[in-house]
């Protein structure tokens, strides 16, 4: 275990030594500094000046919608349902939706997770690449450690980098979002619909931790394709380049093949585990939470096989 110790340092030192990798977390800073403020500028000028007459009307929209559309899909209604009734709760308690809160901003940067994926991705896809395009992996592989340990070590050290940007995120917009709106939001609750058809109070800090817990699954699968990639090529921009192709485009493609009933068992199909969300829909109708967890862990397993196979049965002669 020493030994995959020291390996994890010295992926680590190599990450963390090059000038591309502070560029990557100083533009992350950067894009939260930006969208912070940018809400607070925007809040301004878009919040409404009597926010109970503005859910008053949204709500009067609600029952027509209700009372007009016999036809409304089941889920749908449930939602409109749900936003009628917290607006009531809303209402009733004196209660500003509209007010930004630190909390805003910390919900605002689970948005960038597609940024950190890409960040991510570039650190993965090059993991394993890098050291042909180098030529160290000659080096690397005459060490005592097995090539299962190397692998195991980089894939270890890519993840505490994606770890290491998710903390960072959350800390600078919980910063930007108390210098900016101070910590009288701190305090506020995020409401939500039980199953018994109440208006719960709920811990925002568990909202915020939930909605980054969506987005690192994705960011997980992205990260370990990019990795299983890398062990597919010598020249780490190949390598990045196909991992980032594959991100990219991936979900275009499937909202294409949505049609058909076997797109369901795509990767990207699967990998927005939000879509199960109240008030979202997942890409086809028959698809459930359980069975997109299913093909994720079905795919993780197929992307570490062949990760471990191409590196760990790859012949490395110049």
């Amino acid at each position: 275990m020493s030994s995959l110790g020291n390996l994890i340092r010295n992926e680590n030192m190599k990450i963390y030594r090059r000038p591309r990798t502070w560029l990557m977390i100083g533009f992350l800073v950067l894009a939260i500094g930006l969208m912070s403020g940018l809400m607070k500028w925007d809040d301004s000028r878009s919040s409404p000046d009597n926010w109970q007459q503005s859910l008053t009307q949204q709500n009067v929209q609600y029952q027509k919608q209700l009372a007009e559309d016999k036809n409304m899909d089941s889920d749908y209604k449930e939602f409109i349902t749900d936003k009628f009734k917290i607006n009531e709760y809303y209402l009733a308690h004196d209660m500003n939706p509209y007010a930004l809160s630190l909390w805003d901003y910390v919900n605002s940067s689970a948005s960038l997770i597609l940024l950190i994926t890409i960040l991510t991705v570039i650190v993965a896809a090059d993991m394993i690449a890098a050291e042909f395009t180098w030529g160290t992996i000659k080096l690397l592989l005459v060490g005592p450690a097995s090539r299962s340990k190397i692998m195991l070590g980089k894939y270890i050290s890519t993840m505490m980098f994606a770890l290491l940007l998710l903390i960072l995120a959350f800390v600078v917009a919980f910063a930007a979002g108390a210098a900016l709106q101070g910590f009288d939001g701190l305090a506020h609750p995020h409401l939500s619909v039980g199953a018994d058809g109440l208006v719960h109070e709920n811990s925002m800090i568990v909202n915020a931790l939930q909605k980054y817990g969506y987005a690192v699954v994705s960011l997980l699968m992205y990260v370990t394709l990019a990795f299983m990639i890398s062990s597919a090529f010598r020249s780490s921009s190949m390598a990045i380049a196909f991992s980032l192709l594959f991100m990219l485009v991936g979900n275009t493609v499937t909202m294409l093949l949505s049609r058909y009933e076997w797109s369901k068992y795509l990767l990207f199909a699967n990998t927005e585990l939000s879509q199960y969300l109240p008030g979202n829909s997942p890409i086809r109708p028959e698809m459930t939470l359980g069975f997109s967890i299913t093909m994720l862990a079905a795919y993780y397993v197929v992307f570490q096989i062949v990760a471990w196979t191409l590196f760990t049965k790859r012949d490395v002669a110049a």
